[in-house]
């Protein structure tokens, strides 16, 4: 895409018609009563016309100020003084005043989908009379370039009876289908005044900085190499960007595009180039930033700008390649349904999010991502509830919910596992309440646990103990401890053992392996008991996961010895490449760090594969051999007990 020429200044005469000029104080002579006046979105207001509209608030009589985006946040409600003009706002997000104005009732609310809108202001649904834009110069052609906005500016421009420009030198000119011709409005003011200038909400303190980190290593996990990213507005995900930076080849094609010093220094270097995707552009229909990152916009054609008409199409929208939507949230409940309005009151509208998740669940391995902490109000509210007053977005639509304390796979998940999978990235304080709430709803099993300390206390799974292994024949494995919500992968594990395999496990042929039972495994204290399994299949990306191999260990309540009885299992298809023994290794160390002073075990004469293994570990081990079985113990000396290395 060529970058748009040069502009000239405004006294060029080769205009299919001028524009009359006008300045701030003539709109009184231009608004007449009764008259519906549509102010442009988010960074692109045009705040001297908006000014004047306040200064003069007692004169617009039964007019109506029809918003998308508002971030100027001007006083248009006042106790004090009259207002004869009222509001009529698409959006709720970004303006504590107008959010405030449609809970008191001072200010009305369409709540509609962005895709929507432009067809809603052709037919005139939403009749617009006057609509105040702001705009570049015209170029040698007569044409101006909507700038930071096109979104439904554009069509604004389009359909409103009487057309009111601010020409400002300080917008930049946008590539892309951003631009309208100068003959085509009604009056212009040639102002140069600075942009409005958004700031993404600061993460404070400690805590949720830390918070905020953890979220951001766990969406790394779900975001692959070549990802389309569909980012949208709120605290948390324009700080994602900052833990997509070791990514390749990333593209964007977003509604809103929020700038940073990140997101602009990931395009500089090349991490984010859309060589991969449908569309060769950074795709957006509006931006928010600050100063210099409106000037890297300008004339540079790694940008394009799109009206909502394209940019919201879920046709347009499912031809990107793996698109990754990611959204924050106000809460979600058990069953995966987010709300982003507070209980009884409104807080952010529908926007975009609906458009984007329907074309994204179209997208060739698309993603909608859900991020939000645990917890709200310093930890005394859990975000994670057993229902939600509104539904924002359907339970259907969303594929992962992150927290600080894990990712919720919800992809073709019933109820039951989704319930459990939320309550496990639950904050831990609250989840015995929701697991109650869950059972008195009848969504989990009445007799479902979670794991718990020898005392009682609920534990915390162990991240430090998820690592990599490569077999002998070159294929990557995930180790790492069993969750809660790995029950019917277990289940499928033990099923798919044959016969001796499961000699070998269990020193009998069990064939059975129930809820009751499988629970007990997975609901471990990773301490007393530890369990991991090894998994092939990319659980976060859309594969279906296999557990190939487990190991676990486990003391008994009583015992006294600081010894723990130690078991591996690997499915036929996988024996013979170097798993046992990396196994039994792993789970010693891990053994080691928790205090044990051995393992012990008992295996069939004929499972000469452990024999193998324990021969080899370079360890004191004893065997004892009788008819049936063979018996062994290993011994750790007290050299031995060190921390567990790196498991990364």
């Amino acid at each position: 895409m060529e970058a748009p020429p040069d502009p000239p200044n405004l006294s060029n005469s080769n205009w299919d018609k001028s524009p009359q000029s006008i300045q701030v104080q003539d709109l009184v002579d231009i608004i007449k009563p009764g008259y519906r006046i549509f102010l442009g979105t988010g960074c692109s207001e045009s705040l001297i016309f908006s000014q004047e509209l306040i200064r003069k608030k007692y004169r617009w009589f039964d007019c109506t100020l029809v918003h998308l985006l508002t971030l100027s946040d001007f006083e248009y409600f006042s106790e004090d003084t009259p207002t004869h003009f009222r509001h009529n706002t698409l959006s709720i997000i970004g303006s504590d005043q107008i959010r405030k104005a449609v809970n008191s009732g001072k200010s009305d609310f369409i709540p509609i989908k962005s895709s929507e809108i432009p067809r809603m202001l052709r037919t005139r649904m939403i009749p617009i009379d006057v609509a105040i834009l702001q705009v570049t110069p015209p170029d040698k052609y007569g044409y101006c370039s909507l700038g930071i906005n096109v979104d439904i500016n554009k069509t604004v421009a389009k359909t409103a009876k009487i057309l009111i420009l601010q020409v400002n030198p300080n917008m930049p000119y946008t590539c892309g289908n951003s631009h309208i011709k100068f003959s085509e409005a009604d009056y212009f003011l040639e102002k140069k005044t600075p942009l409005l200038e958004y700031t993404i909400p600061e993460i404070s303190t400690e805590s949720d900085q830390i918070i905020q980190t953890k979220i951001g290593n766990f969406l790394t996990r779900l975001i692959e190499d070549g990802s389309t990213l569909n980012v949208g507005i709120g605290k948390l995900p324009p700080l994602m960007w900052q833990f997509l930076a070791e990514k390749k080849n990333l593209a964007i094609y977003s509604e809103a595009l929020v700038l940073s010093d990140t997101l602009l220094e990931m395009i500089q270097k090349g991490i984010i180039n859309c060589k991969n995707n449908t569309y060769p552009n950074i795709l957006a229909s509006f931006a928010l930033g600050k100063k210099h990152h409106y000037e890297f916009l300008d004339r540079n054609p790694m940008f394009e700008f799109q009206p909502t008409e394209f940019l919201n199409n879920i046709i347009n929208i499912a031809k990107n390649y793996k698109l990754c939507s990611i959204y924050s949230a106000m809460a979600v409940d058990l069953t995966g349904q987010i709300t982003n309005d507070l209980p009884n009151k409104f807080y952010s509208g529908i926007g975009g999010e609906h458009d984007f998740i329907q074309g994204t669940a179209l997208s060739k391995h698309g993603k909608t991502i859900i991020i939000l902490p645990s917890t709200a109000k310093n930890e005394s509210i859990s975000r994670i509830a057993p229902t939600v007053s509104r539904s924002s977005i359907p339970a259907s639509d969303v594929h992962y919910i992150i927290t600080e304390w894990g990712i919720a796979r919800l992809g073709g998940k019933n109820i039951r596992e989704r319930a459990l999978q939320l309550i496990n990235i639950a904050h831990p304080k609250f989840r015995k309440t929701l697991l109650e709430e869950a059972k008195s709803m009848h969504l989990l099993y009445q007799d479902q646990i979670l794991p718990r300390s020898i005392e009682g206390h609920l534990v915390i799974y162990p991240e430090q103990y998820e690592w990599k292994f490569t077999t002998k024949n070159g294929t990557q494995i995930q180790f790492r401890p069993v969750k809660p919500t790995d029950e019917p992968l277990l289940q499928r594990f033990f099923y798919q053992l044959n016969e001796k395999d499961r000699i070998f496990r269990f020193l009998t042929p069990k064939k059975i392996f129930p809820h009751e039972q499988t629970q007990l495994e997975v609901n471990i204290d990773y301490i007393t008991n530890m369990a991991i399994i090894g998994l092939i299949g990319n659980e976060n990306q859309e594969e279906v996961p296999e557990i190939i191999c487990a190991g676990n260990y486990y003391s008994g309540l009583n015992d006294t010895t600081n010894r723990a009885e130690i078991a591996t299992v690997i499915t036929n298809k996988w024996q013979k490449q170097g798993l046992g023994t990396h196994i039994f290794e792993k789970l010693i160390e891990i053994g080691i760090a928790n205090g044990f002073l051995g393992f012990y075990g008992e295996f069939a004469p004929t499972n000469s594969g452990i024999l193998t293994i324990l021969k080899n570990l370079p360890h004191n081990v004893r065997l004892k051999t009788d008819a049936e079985s063979i018996t062994f113990l290993i011994e750790f000396t007290e050299s031995e007990r060190f921390p567990p290395s790196d498991f990364s």
